[in-house]
């Protein structure tokens, strides 16, 4: 990197000292001279403080060493994991050569956790604590309801606007240089996935939408030992459990003076676009429409559509239902970190009560697991969290009967029993 020169000593110098009329010309002939002398003294000393400055910024951007591992292509066909693979990115990254100690699906896989969540939170958690056991390390009072205040609620999000508000005012308040978050591939796929490095508000608010299908989340990090993304020193990571262990297991490696993590809850993703349309074939009137869905709690699929409409479909009233076995990715039923547990903030919906309304309106619940969560939380102004004492309460929905149901397809289908062509009817479904 080309070093700007440093200014000339005369324009470092204050304004020249002008001696008072009682002193003599060889007094003032001496004092300009002890003054040249210290002011000459004092420009080198400035210019030298200057060239350092540039110096320690010049070998701080340098310090970011990129790893010799030739990273895989996006195209590949096969990595590492197998059909375990989750396609989070990690292999088409210059970090490939760590596979082996990152990966969630590999070796020991996520009983690595264990000893992560030390590393990351400062203690493991407490597995006497009944909420720590389910939901992983949170603060005093961090495992409680969350929702955007209606009037705050960006017009492009996801879901209900927590994540990207949240992402949008790291940025802007300047304790993030830039997110890591997940924009659409084109206007055409709005439900496919294509990771960025969010630099601005804007472009934060662009990527917003929900993509329900596995995603290269970590693919664009091989950007920080680009020219372009040398001057990331604070990023804040958007990502699932898979994702963020692998992150998490390499952070050093990104050479970041702060790294945050802001996770969601993941159960079941579709393995790619085709595997997402036979889905929403099943599910939908109308899948040429859709522009997001979810389980809710009220044990139906919440399709919401480009028009604004809701269907809202009980789970066992699926047409052809043996169309959706194959359709969830392998890596997800090897996967037990819903709780995403080595993030500093975890968002989702299934521990909140069931409001009943849109899922874009609803409740969620956050887990707050260390400093940089709490400090997340407290970033937007416009956030209300409320009474732990809420997600307590029993649910007033039975599930004994739900799971089961759920399986039995999937279970009749793997041991070779014929499943019929349709659900029950809509009516016996409800």
């Amino acid at each position: 990197m080309m070093l700007a020169p440093s200014p000339p000593l005369a324009v470092l110098a204050p304004p020249a000292v002008v001696p008072q009329a009682h002193v003599g010309a060889g007094a003032c002939d001496a004092g300009r001279s002890v003054t040249a002398g210290r002011l000459l003294a004092g420009g080198i000393l400035l210019a030298k403080r200057s060239w350092r400055r540039q110096l320690h910024r010049t070998a701080r951007l340098a310090v970011r060493q990129k790893p010799r591992s030739k990273p895989m292509p996006p195209e590949q066909k096969v990595y590492p994991a197998k059909e375990l693979c989750s396609r989070c990115g990690f292999c088409n990254t210059s970090l490939v050569g760590r596979v082996q100690e990152a990966c969630a699906f590999l070796g020991e896989g996520m009983e690595r956790i264990d000893a992560l969540e030390a590393k990351v939170h400062g203690r493991r958690r407490r597995i006497d604590e009944e909420n720590e056991l389910y939901f992983g390390v949170t603060e005093e009072n961090g495992l409680r309801p969350i929702r955007m205040a209606s009037e705050s609620r960006p017009e492009r999000r996801a879901w209900t606007g927590v994540v990207t508000s949240i992402a949008c005012e790291m940025l802007r308040s300047g304790r993030v240089d830039a997110v890591l978050c997940v924009g659409s591939a084109s206007p055409e796929a709005p439900l496919e996935p294509k990771p960025i490095l969010a630099r601005t508000v804007e472009e934060v608010l662009a990527s917003g939408g929900v993509k329900p299908m596995l995603s290269p989340n970590l693919l664009p990090l091989e950007e920080l030992w680009e020219v372009r993304g040398q001057d990331i020193r604070k990023l804040l990571f958007i990502g699932v459990g898979c994702q963020v262990q692998a992150l998490r297991s390499v952070e050093e490696d990104l050479d970041l003076d702060v790294l945050y993590v802001l996770g969601t809850n993941c159960v079941d993703n579709p393995r790619d676009a085709e595997a997402l349309q036979r889905f929403l074939r099943s599910a939908s009137e109308t899948p040429e429409t859709a522009v997001g869905f979810e389980f809710m709690q009220d044990n139906r699929i919440h399709i919401k559509h480009r028009d604004g409409r809701y269907e809202r479909i009980p789970v066992f009233s699926l047409k052809e239902p043996h169309t959706c076995t194959g359709v969830i990715a392998k890596s997800c039923y090897a996967c037990f970190d819903y709780v995403n547990a080595l993030t500093d903030l975890t968002v989702g919906y299934m521990a909140a009560p069931w409001e009943g309304g849109k899922m874009t309106e609803h409740s969620q619940y956050c887990v707050i697991r260390n400093a940089r969560g709490q400090e997340m939380v407290e970033a937007v102004s416009h956030l209300e969290l409320g009474d732990p004492a809420e997600l307590m309460r029993p649910s007033l929905l039975s599930r004994e009967g739900v799971v089961p149901g759920v399986l039995k397809p999937e279970l009749d289908l793997a041991f070779g029993q014929r499943q019929p062509r349709d659900g029950p009817p809509r009516w016996l479904a409800e």
